[in-house]
């Protein structure tokens, strides 16, 4: 029943065409192809899709009934036409289906026009009417060529005057697809077909500053700090990010306060100096105290940024804390707070509970332990994400026993050559770069020496070449292998590492890439 009332819509469509009166010796006339063009197929759509032509109802192919063996109309070799000629994607140019030779003959009585055989005109119409004559001789058996499929002749090809093809017929070209924009990298070929062109670097466009806070100005942090040990130095080479530890901790808290009076007496103002201080683990359960005596020993009245150094504790022990920090903001005696070594998780659940959210995540980043994970969650959660140890273990010094700058990557970056390359550049002015140039602010450690700290005070005058950027990224290994730490907790506090894909939006395949599989 359904197969029957299918044929009924079909010929309901198919009504202008008199299917009844199709012979062997002529052209199907709902558009059915010959099937002789498509002889490299057996079973193909051209040849299931006979099934459904209006021609395959005509008496001579037992009016669409099933014979004995299950086919209809006989096997596909006795059915010389097939709907498949023209389909979408076959011919572009034209429609999905060429006009039938009862539509062009139409056509031409209306034009009043009488081609070359009589009630057909148009070039498209000559080619039909070459068609027939080819059947007809077929039938005969009379030895005759094929002609072309209606629309391509590509004998009328020429040449146009853009040095392109064009088709002189009916103005539709047949031919292969165009390339495209001779511009752009053809198909199959790589994107860069040469060198792309190196970014003109301009020293006083430079960002040397980020925004703190979201919605609330609570001051920018430089791009380049330093530790409390290079206070001094450090503002003298233009650093404008002073780095403090915790008053239990840090020793050098009163030089550090002494080089930023210096620097405020030779005319830097004091609000361009930004200084930063830290809780350490055990300051978590009274955090004021400890920042009244950051503040004693630097000799200044606020801080601009006061961070919890090790969330040790669980969760509860990190939100009693930052309670407790508010209220230090409340009291004028930091602007800002933020984060030290806090994984996803724990700047989720931070941002999640804080009144007073934290603009700043400081974590160990560099080459070998570039926290893509952690730096794209702490910028949706508009915290500011800060690099310690940039340059590796602060406690390595020399550019033979340090990974960073032994591995064969450092080497390719630093052999690379091109306009740009400021000359003497050194491996941690590259490392220096690389973080600068991906928006991570950076502290240059307690650690480093003189020469360092030099170093990284004119990273802002060079742009990494494209082939130094590639080859330092390439240094990160890769999520199976994971990082390398240089920085550990210090003794006495128990604090474990996170894995650091882990929180966030949850990574397709990563355990398959960590296992090896991938």
């Amino acid at each position: 029943h359904t197969r029957a009332r299918f044929r009924r819509t079909r010929r309901t469509r198919a009504t202008h065409l008199p299917v009844n009166t199709l012979r062997p010796s002529t052209m199907a006339q709902d558009g059915c192809q010959p099937m002789e063009r498509f002889a490299f197929a057996k079973n193909g759509s051209a040849q299931k899709s006979w099934a459904f032509c209006p021609s395959s109802r005509a008496p001579e192919y037992n009016g669409g009934a099933h014979p004995p063996g299950g086919v209809r109309g006989g096997t596909y070799e006795q059915r010389p036409y097939s709907v498949s000629g023209y389909v979408n994607g076959y011919n572009p140019s034209l429609p999905a289906y060429p006009p039938t030779r009862a539509q062009l003959e139409a056509q031409a009585a209306a034009a009043r026009r009488p081609g070359p055989t009589g009630g057909r005109s148009g070039e498209i119409s000559e080619m039909m009417s070459r068609q027939v004559e080819f059947e007809r001789a077929r039938a005969a058996g009379k030895p005759s060529h094929m002609p072309p499929p209606p629309g391509q002749d590509f004998s009328k090809l020429s040449e146009s005057y853009n040095g392109g093809m064009s088709y002189s017929g009916h103005g539709a070209w047949d031919g292969p697809a165009p390339r495209g924009d001779p511009s752009k990298p053809a198909p199959g070929t790589p994107y860069y077909v040469k060198t792309p062109p190196e970014p003109v670097h301009d020293p006083s466009k430079e960002e040397r500053t980020v925004p703190l806070g979201v919605g609330v100005d609570m001051g920018r942090l430089p791009m380049l700090g330093v530790d409390s040990a290079h206070a001094a130095r450090g503002l003298e080479l233009g650093y404008r990010h002073v780095r403090c530890g915790s008053a239990s901790s840090d020793k050098n808290l009163i030089d550090a306060g002494a080089a930023i009076a210096a620097a405020i007496a030779s005319g830097v103002a004091r609000g361009s100096i930004f200084v930063s201080a830290k809780i350490a683990p055990g300051e978590m359960a009274n955090p004021e105290p400890a920042c009244d005596a950051v503040l004693k020993e630097l000799g200044v009245d606020k801080l601009d940024l006061l961070s919890v150094e090790w969330p040790v504790g669980g969760a509860d022990a990190v939100r009693e804390c930052w309670r407790k920090m508010e209220a230090l903001v409340d009291a004028g005696k930091t602007v800002a707070l933020g984060l030290c070594n806090a994984s996803v998780p724990v700047v989720e659940s931070v941002c999640k509970d804080a009144r007073i959210k934290p603009v700043v995540n400081e974590v160990e980043a560099h080459p070998l332990m570039a926290q893509r994970k952690l730096v794209g969650v702490c910028r949706r959660y508009g915290v500011v994400p800060a690099a310690h140890a940039p340059l590796g273990s602060s406690a390595v010094e020399t550019e033979e026993s340090s990974p960073l700058s032994a591995h064969p990557k450092m080497a390719e970056a630093m052999a690379v050559v091109g306009e740009g390359k400021p000359p003497g550049q050194t491996r941690e002015q590259i490392l220096a770069r690389w973080s600068v140039q991906r928006g991570v602010p950076l502290v240059v450690d307690a650690g480093a020496c003189d020469a360092v700290v030099e170093a990284v005070a004119r990273c802002h005058d060079f742009r990494l070449l494209n082939a130094q950027k590639a080859a330092v990224d390439a240094m990160e290994p890769p999520a199976r292998v994971g990082g390398t730490r240089f920085v550990r907790p210090p003794p006495g506090v128990d604090f474990a590492f996170d894995d650091p894909f882990l929180g966030g939006v949850a990574r397709p395949g990563l355990e398959l890439e960590k296992a090896g599989l991938l």
